[in-house]
């Protein structure tokens, strides 16, 4: 098993309890919406306890394998087992964010400004001068390429603090060797990820092409249902991969 086969767990995982699953993911994005409209301290403190929240559902998906029942007090788990940890690995993915996107904004400059501004107003690409586009574009492409070395050392981060007992420091080092080493797993699954939503979308969108013009909000509430299903399962893809990664002892080296 591995990149598709992750998946392919998940899915199993998530088709035992898709309700609990589904209270579990929608409570997480409510409490994160809750925290980002706190001005100034919410958009820091919420990255911070992202890990802690991810914690309690690596503990959902060992349980529910185990036998046990996934309910919505797994989101808290992680405040129960090494939440100084988890926060900690929180904090690295903050401050990793905030270099890269200070990068970007001085590689960037006034053009990648104005650009996000445009966006953020709903304006079109093409009002985006052409001079300024090779500089947006380098910056994007430099910050994206900044970020995954960040998004790789917290990936299995949470699970290996809270369900294997690793420092966050080790923890940190390990995730990311483990995401190296697995690069085309790695890569398997972003694109099987990728198609799963792409083709999911467009079969509803086609099944629902005939319905008359009054049941039109039914497109909306599907999509959305899709939506936070595969978000669902994608959060425990992190377990399934990191249950196969670490199952011969990585996590102890």
């Amino acid at each position: 098993m591995s990149g598709w086969g992750w998946i392919l767990h998940a899915l199993r995982l998530f088709r035992r309890s898709p309700l609990a699953w589904l209270v579990m993911n929608l409570t997480l994005v409510f409490l994160g919406s809750a925290l980002m409209l706190v001005p100034l301290v919410g958009p820091l403190v919420f990255p911070l306890l992202t890990p802690v929240f991810m914690a309690g559902m690596m503990q959902a998906c060992h349980d529910q394998e185990q036998g046990a029942e996934v309910n919505i007090w797994h989101l808290f788990r992680g405040f129960r087992s090494s939440p100084a940890q988890l926060v900690t690995v929180g904090g690295v993915y903050l401050v990793g964010q905030i270099v890269v996107a200070g990068i970007m904004t001085w590689l960037g400059g006034e053009e990648l400004r104005d650009a996000l501004s445009q966006a953020l107003q709903g304006s079109s690409p093409a009002q985006v001068a052409p001079a300024s586009s090779d500089r947006v574009f380098f910056a994007l492409l430099v910050g994206s390429a900044l970020f995954v070395p960040v998004a790789m050392a917290v990936w299995f981060a949470p699970a290996l603090v809270c369900l294997a007992g690793v420092p966050v420091l080790r923890a940190l080092r390990l995730s990311m060797q483990a995401c190296l080493r697995n690069l085309p797993a790695m890569l398997v699954y972003s694109v099987v990820l990728a198609l799963v939503i792409v083709v999911a979308l467009l079969a509803v969108r086609l099944a629902l092409s005939v319905l008359p013009a009054a049941l039109t909000f039914l497109k909306g509430f599907a999509a959305l249902t899709i939506l936070v299903s595969w978000v669902t399962v994608t959060l425990i893809t992190v377990y399934t991969s990191y249950r196969e990664l670490f199952a011969e002892g990585e996590s102890r080296a």
